[in-house]
């Protein structure tokens, strides 16, 4: 009897031993499959950081020129005279900003004009040229806005004088803003919609890797077959060498062997259904590609 215990404990130990080491196995490679995939999504948000902010950058630069566009000698006259942002924007025929993306900056354009007639007011001297008037008045509410300070300083010097008639007096009109479309603002056009397109791509991909990564952070089979060794080290290790030495004749030896060698049986049968269930997944993947 003390041969049958040694021997199951032995088979099991081999079993256990055999099984266990490709469980590890398996562990290391999906460890080592988790810091793959790990460093491909760093690498992925890091190229999304780089291109968003790109991307953000040439969107400003296109909503500068835009927006340039807008603060021409014309509607800055139309402006002055009172027109509304709608009545501008229908009369100039504007349409490469929205009315809600304008409306802030309508705003600062009577804000500047007011500003500049305040200092017009302030001294008795007259200046042609803004370039010698900012000399002389350096605090501005939008110092970043020195381009708009001109030509609004142009339209309220035209308008002062005798000679200004009509709707644009004697603003030269072809100083006013050119139309958008210079090579800059083409090419920069063209690189942002080409970056909306790689920020997609990237975002797939990233969305992509996160489903391979969790694919892999709950590994199929790896704690099933833990529990598979766990009940094949109680039944076929821990108990039977409660039993050693074995003392005949004290308990029933015939039911003790069956019981043990059921036991022994028990833990092939689930070896045996944990591996046809592993092989059936493996060969019959619920996903197709």
């Amino acid at each position: 009897m003390n041969d049958l215990v040694t021997t199951i404990i032995a088979a099991t130990a081999g079993l256990v031993a055999i099984i266990g080491g490709f469980l590890v196995s398996r562990v290391i490679a999906i460890a080592s499959e988790q810091n793959g995939i790990s460093r491909r999504i760093r690498e992925i948000k890091n190229d999304l950081l780089a291109k968003r902010e790109t991307k953000r950058n040439a969107e400003k630069f296109l909503f500068e020129e835009d927006l340039d566009y807008f603060v021409t000698y014309k509607n800055i006259k139309r402006i002055l005279l009172g027109r509304t942002l709608e009545e501008v924007m229908e009369e100039d025929e504007y349409d490469y900003l929205t009315k809600e993306q304008l409306k802030t900056y309508y705003k600062q354009v009577k804000e500047m004009a007011s500003e500049l007639m305040e200092l017009h007011r302030s001294t008795d001297d007259y200046y042609e040229e803004f370039s010698v008037f900012k000399k002389f008045f350096t605090d501005y509410k939008y110092p970043n806005r020195m381009n708009w300070y001109e030509r609004i300083f142009k339209v309220i010097d035209d308008m002062a004088q005798p000679e200004a008639q009509g709707i644009f007096g004697r603003i030269n009109l072809g100083a006013a803003i050119s139309i958008p479309t210079n090579t800059d603002y083409k090419d920069t056009k063209k690189e942002r919609d080409r970056l909306t397109d790689d920020i997609r791509v990237l975002e797939l991909q990233l969305e992509e890797q996160f489903r391979i990564l969790d694919y892999y952070g709950k590994p199929k089979w790896v704690w099933s077959g833990l529990l598979v060794l766990v009940y094949a080290c109680l039944v076929g290790i821990v108990y039977p060498s409660t039993l050693l030495p074995y003392t005949e004749k004290v308990h029933d030896d015939v039911l003790t062997k069956w019981f043990l060698l059921g036991l022994f049986y028990s833990q092939l049968l689930l070896l045996v259904v944990y591996l046809s269930a592993a092989m059936y997944q493996l060969t019959h993947p619920k996903e197709k590609y």
